[in-house]
């Protein structure tokens, strides 16, 4: 058996783990010695033997190899860096299979990332450079015509010269003549990552005269590009506002707007720019009147249901009769729908058809409506009359709504000017004038957590959704693992599971994947805190020696509940196989005027 390994790109512990342990087994070892660090070798067994490939050509070892083959020996073949890069392996390969011998490659650190850790730099920078161009110049060895120095750089992406380090004023007058300015940035990173690592800074009008003053004209790269300047865009993949498969924007809501002709498509331009602020606009115009920043569809129902489950809103710039045709097979309860309004394309109305409360139709718009010049067509009884929404209510401080036929009965009570009945535990603003505290009432709202409360004759309960749950884990725990935990937790505390609001750890878990996980299948929010920070948390926590010397804090579950909900424990530390739970209750202030979106 023969095994390819990469060295990594210089210092001796770059190599993999699994190329250590390679190495430590061989029996024979072939390596690059004129660039593989020479402290790899200390790995081998003593009895091991050692060649340099450096004194040898292609046959002398493949013979090497065949040798060993037939005497039963285990061959590492050790490369610099990846195998792959510049590694000529792939003739050895051939040889081999003609020869029937078996091998297999272990990939290595490269060089161009240990100049990149050199440089502290990253390659790929939003609206700088999403692309990395590795190449080298042509010397005693040609490379394609089409893959010319001067070709390449008239892509203005991010390049890394391999094997050029002596001909760096002919390199420079190449890149200039492919496009790239005397100014741009440019870097010579000498024997990156060993001992003696040169980084060198210049630019590409300068990059000779650099080279020359540093003595350096072999064993280095090249790097040049934009990405070593200052300007860039900040990414996506940590925006607060951006979905990502584990972290769910922070965006209030994802709204997709349709359009079907021209003047719509037009209408669907203004109504994103005054929602995208706040909101994850998508566009989608039909498919004979679209633009760049929009997705074509031909198929509007399709279209519809494929973004159906991910969607918070939809607005239809069209027909009300299409709108309706597209959103109507999906339909399911009032409490999971959607948000759906329509506009006609002329942009004189706006009007709610579906979800006008909980989803946030209404107040929507409202919004369209003062921003476009746009007429609203409210046509929620309880709207058009400016009167109490339990509803709106609900969903502007967020409350869980337990009974919806409760909720539609006290709707009607207000329409016909009934009073309703109003009973909390918690702190609240000044009553509308349809809800009052005194009196008899037979229909009334509970603000609570108590299942068996039930002030009225028909109440409606509202459950606040205001527990954050603190969680440690060990590494790698499952996401089966810690929701069996946080299900046990809450149930032991009898607190209803729907009332979780988010989710608090310690940074060290703010990768962990399968805590991710699960807040992604529960579709809450999971924030993280420095051991400081939750140190810094007054109150009686449960204090763990090992959990302080592992995570800089005594105790992670408890303290980071209470600092992310800003209120009080309702369920102490309790440890279920690696994983542990707390949960604590944030403060809830009832506001009546607080609007749903």
């Amino acid at each position: 058996m023969v095994d390819f390994v990469g060295a990594g790109c210089g210092a001796a512990d770059l190599i993999t783990l699994r190329g250590k342990r390679l190495l430590e087994q061989a029996d024979v070892i072939i390596y690059a010695g004129s660039l593989v660090n020479p402290q790899l070798l200390d790995y081998a067994k003593q009895e091991c033997r050692i060649y340099n490939s450096a004194l040898m050509h292609l046959d002398e070892v493949i013979e090497v190899m065949e040798k060993a083959e037939a005497e039963g020996l285990h061959t590492v073949r050790l490369h610099t860096g990846d195998p792959s890069v510049y590694g000529a392996i792939r003739e050895q390969m051939d040889r081999l299979d003609a020869l029937g011998i078996s091998y297999n490659v272990t990939p290595g650190v490269s060089s161009f990332c240990g100049a990149a850790a050199a440089l502290k730099a990253e390659y790929t920078l939003p609206d700088v450079s999403q692309t990395v161009i590795l190449t080298r110049m042509a010397g005693r060895t040609p490379v394609p015509e089409r893959e010319s120095i001067e070709s390449l750089a008239a892509h203005h992406a991010t390049m890394v010269i391999f094997l050029s380090a002596s001909m760096t004023e002919e390199l420079s007058g190449k890149l200039i003549e492919g496009g790239y300015s005397t100014e741009t940035p440019a870097a010579i990173v000498y024997k990156a990552t060993w001992q003696d690592e040169k980084v060198v800074r210049c630019t590409v009008g300068t990059l000779a005269k650099a080279a020359r003053e540093n003595g350096i004209s072999k064993t280095a790269l090249i790097t040049v590009g934009d990405f070593l300047g200052d300007d860039y865009e900040l990414s996506k993949l940590y925006d607060k506002n951006f979905e990502t498969e584990f972290r769910k924007a922070e965006a209030k809501m994802n709204i997709a707007i349709f359009s079907v002709t021209e003047k719509g498509r037009q209408l669907s331009e203004r109504a994103a720019e005054v929602l995208s602020g706040e909101h994850k606009v998508s566009r989608y115009c039909f498919h004979k009147h679209t633009d760049d920043n929009s997705a074509v569809f031909w198929n509007m129902g399709s279209m519809v249901g494929r973004l159906f489950k991910r969607s918070d809103a939809f607005i239809f710039v069209c027909a009300c009769g299409i709108a309706v045709r597209a959103v109507a097979p999906l339909l399911g309860t009032k409490a999971d729908d959607p948000a759906v309004i329509v506009m006609d394309d002329c942009g004189r109305f706006v009007i709610p058809v579906l979800s006008g409360h909980i989803g946030g139709a209404n107040r929507l718009a409202e919004v369209l409506a003062e921003a476009l010049g746009n007429t609203p067509v409210i046509t929620t009884a309880t709207d058009v009359g400016g009167q109490f929404s339990p509803d709106s209510f609900a969903v502007a401080n967020g409350l869980i709504i337990t009974d919806l036929a409760a909720a539609k009965e006290i709707a009607a009570e207000v329409l016909d000017d009934e009073k309703v009945g109003f009973s909390t535990e918690y702190r609240h603003g000044g009553l509308p004038d349809e809800l009052t505290e005194f009196g008899v009432c037979r229909t009334g709202i509970y603000v609570g957590t108590e299942p068996g409360v039930k002030p009225f004759d028909v109440t409606l309960r509202l459950v606040p959704r205001n527990i954050v749950l603190g969680i440690g884990c060990k590494k790698d725990t499952s996401a089966e693992a810690i929701e069996s935990a946080v299900n046990s937790a809450l149930s032991q505390a009898g607190i209803d599971p729907e009332r979780v609001c988010g989710v608090a750890s310690i940074d060290l878990k703010a990768r962990e994947e399968g805590l991710l996980k699960f807040c992604e299948r529960r579709d809450i929010e999971l924030r993280t805190y420095t051991a400081d920070e939750l140190m810094a948390v007054s109150g009686d926590f449960a204090s763990s020696d090992f959990v302080r010397e592992t995570t800089g804090a005594d105790n992670v579950c408890e303290r980071s509940a209470v600092l992310r909900s800003g209120g009080r424990l309702v369920l102490h530390k309790t440890a279920f196989d690696g994983v542990t739970v707390a949960a604590a209750e944030a403060p809830v202030y009832l506001d009546f005027e607080r609007n749903v979106l």
